[in-house]
């Protein structure tokens, strides 16, 4: 039988009560002080037996923990005694002292750090975990939001906040103000009693963003983000008003049951239906996607706000332009029955009744302020009907690369009317796993044809034989089945290189096809800026489209009939051939008007795009000049 060794069980003790923290090290160390001091007496003792054995114990504990004694020993063995002692005092005494003493300090240190004590905040919005999006999201809140009171401050609950946010929230380039207005809590999302310490229940916002665009994380995201409402819907049961919850989605499906989940104010923004709504309007409308970058995600552009204002109550559609100089009025949100009704460009004789809130495409959520008086309408003009190139009736498209995105692409792709599609798609993917996703998601009436090919398309002598130039638009999409985001975006790169390559050599005299391609890394931007393709950052334009909605809710249901293929939305049209040349932007405002739309901007080239543009601008129109209307 196996027997513990005296020094093994020593150990033991000793082990088991260092590992009480600070008070059992402690302890430990003051044992071992009285019995260094009990043996150096002892030691004195019996080498100079004229003292009492106590008054020998204290001259050694003396020693042992103030080394300013040592000048006042005599004899040979007293001092031998007393210079051991007093080595050991600074080791045992001092030297553990102050090391038990940091450590404490340290950990009391890293635990406030993780930030786990609940914060005092109300009204204030909050952001459930740290992602790809968070830091974006954070921006725009900080950017557009309120600036002093109580929703002005943010709280972030992310699962470790020392291993990466506060070193992000740190490099980030705002100023001192801005960063003191958020606060970091480590926490899970998923614990109920982890939400407490960013005051949930006293929260003004709640975002819930996706937790990553990995193939694996896709498949519990949406449950996830239904558990987290779950806890956020139990925890404000009691609550008069519950805070409102803007949570991303990657499957609209599963909006009924997070509506169920939830019984507060929520929005849900699907991620992969909004994501697939641009790129196919960017495929009907060619130009499109630099338009939705603009309003979506770019600071330099003007961006959709709705406002209130009383003092327009009872005046007509067409009055309405006659009171801002410095937005563009692009629509009606009316509130019926709890829900939010967006009416874009609507009829010129509709009425503005109380409670309707004018969605405007301004510089600023302050600037834009109705005239006391109003300046002269835009004159009305006979209606010059304006063009819209749409794509020819039969498109030939190529994509490169495969996600769960694709087939929804091609779903939207079959809302526009009178569009056959012949698609070719490329991918690693076996064939028969890709066919299957389409017929379920496609079925049989989808008008078109699809051809799966199993091959790498970052291969040079694969391009070539699929003959790119030959297609009229060219899709790139960011695989979601790799480990990361980063070897996704590589991958896109290479095959938009190789791409971009084959096309430069490609025989002269035929138009060049409509590219897109797709990200998940904003960073990886700069790779292809230099080219005239289109490109869209999914989880960037999902990042910003959170907070805006955060901050506007009405937002979301603008966003959705922007992107329809239903009623007024968003598009392309070009101005007649006797309408080109030097003109204002109030003349073709009124050409819009009549023609039922609103005008959000031109582009008299390819190299420039002008949101909100003052009325009295003049700009040369040619055949290739865009409008950018809704209608």
């Amino acid at each position: 039988m196996f027997k513990l060794r005296f020094v093994d069980r020593l150990k033991y003790i000793m082990e088991r009560t260092l590992d009480g923290g600070p008070f059992g090290q402690l302890l430990l160390v003051v044992v071992i002080v009285i019995l260094v001091a009990v043996g150096g007496g002892l030691a004195m003792y019996l080498l100079t037996p004229a003292d009492v054995m106590s008054e020998e114990v204290w001259w050694s504990f003396l020693r042992l923990t103030d080394p300013g004694y040592l000048g006042d020993d005599h004899g040979l063995w007293r001092r031998v005694v007393s210079v051991i002692l007093t080595m050991l005092g600074y080791v045992l005494f001092m030297g553990t002292l102050v090391a038990i003493m940091t450590q404490w300090l340290s950990q009391l240190m890293r635990h406030l750090e993780q930030g786990h004590t609940p914060i005092t905040f109300e009204s204030h919005r909050v952001v459930l975990g740290w992602t790809s999006r968070t830091l974006t999201i954070l921006r725009e809140l900080l950017e557009h939001g309120e600036k002093w009171g109580a929703e002005s401050r943010i709280a972030v609950l992310a699962d470790d906040i020392s291993e990466g946010p506060l070193n992000e929230v740190y490099n980030a380039r705002w100023r001192r103000s801005e960063r003191r207005r958020v606060v970091l809590r480590s926490g899970s999302t998923l614990n109920p009693e982890h939400l407490h310490r960013v005051a949930i229940e006293q929260a003004d916002t709640v975002i819930i963003p996706r937790r990553s665009n990995e193939h694996e994380s896709q498949l519990n995201a949406d449950a996830d983000i239904i558990k987290v409402l779950l806890s956020i819907d139990a925890q404000t049961a009691e609550i008069s008003e519950r805070p409102l919850v803007v949570a991303e989605l990657y499957d609209a499906t599963k909006i009924p049951v997070a509506l169920h989940t939830y019984h507060g104010p929520l929005q849900i923004i699907p991620s992969n239906t909004v994501i697939a709504r641009m790129i196919a309007r960017s495929i009907i409308y060619t130009g499109l996607m630099r338009v939705l970058n603009a309003l979506l995600i770019d600071e330099a552009y003007p961006y959709l706000v709705p406002k209130y204002f009383p003092s327009l109550i009872g005046k007509t559609w067409a009055d309405v332009y006659a009171y801002f100089d410095d937005a563009t009025p692009c629509g009606l949100l009316r509130t019926a029955e709890g829900r939010n009704e967006t009416l874009l460009a609507p009829p010129l004789d509709t009425v503005l009744k109380a409670g309707d809130r004018i969605i405007l495409l301004a510089d600023s959520d302050d600037k834009p302020q109705a005239l006391r008086k109003p300046r002269p309408a835009v004159a009305q003009v006979t209606a010059a009907p304006l063009i819209k190139k749409s794509q020819e009736k039969r498109q030939r498209i190529l994509v490169l690369g495969w996600s769960s995105r694709v087939p929804r692409v091609l779903e939207e792709l079959a809302q526009a009317r009178s569009l056959y599609a012949e698609v070719t798609l490329v991918s690693s993917l076996p064939t028969d796993e890709r066919e299957q996703a389409l017929a379920q998601q496609l079925g049989e009436d989808w008008p078109g044809t699809t051809t799966c090919i199993q091959a790498d398309y970052t291969e040079q002598h694969v391009q070539e034989q699929l003959q790119p130039h030959t297609f009229d638009s060219v899709l790139l999409f960011s695989s979601d089945r790799l480990g990361t985001g980063e070897e996704a975006d590589a991958r896109s790169i290479v095959a938009f290189m190789v791409l971009n390559y084959l096309l430069s050599i490609a025989p002269k005299g035929r138009v060049q096809p409509h590219i897109l391609l797709e990200l998940q890394d904003q960073s990886n931007a700069v790779y292809v800026s230099h080219t005239q393709s289109d490109l869209v950052v999914s989880s960037v334009v999902i990042s910003h489209m959170l907070a805006q909605v955060a901050l506007h809710p009405g937002l979301r249901s603008v966003y959705d009939d922007l992107l329809s293929s239903e009623g007024a939305h968003l598009g392309i049209r070009y101005l007649p051939e006797s309408l080109h040349g030097e003109r204002t932007m109030a003349d073709i405002q009124g050409y819009v008007l009549a023609e039922g739309g609103v005008l959000l901007g031109v582009s008299p080239t390819s190299n420039d795009l002008i949101l909100n543009p003052e009325a009295q601008a003049r700009f040369t129109f040619g055949p290739e000049s865009q409008l950018i209307v809704i209608q």
